[in-house]
């Protein structure tokens, strides 16, 4: 069984529904950003905010995630994975 390939293969399609999913939640912050900017009650505002941050926090976690991707891909190539 060849773990590597497989481990890549499944690497590459997770770095694709990344992209898919980054452009679909990024489309939603923008709604969510805009419910904001066009909302007066402060309250509310802020209960946007927090959730805009969790969009931010969901964004960054994928980053890391792409990272590590990245990063087994290059383990792979060295015969190396930590």
């Amino acid at each position: 069984m060849d773990r590597k390939g497989e481990a890549l293969k499944l690497s590459k399609d997770v770095e694709r529904r990344i992209l898919e999913f980054g452009t679909e939640l990024d489309e939603y912050y923008r709604r969510f950003r805009e419910l904001r900017v066009l909302t007066d009650e402060l309250s509310f505002q802020g209960a946007l905010i927090n959730v805009e941050h969790a969009f931010f926090m969901v964004v960054q976690s994928l980053n890391i995630l792409k990272e590590q991707l990245k990063l087994l891909e290059v383990a792979s190539k060295k015969g190396e994975i930590y």
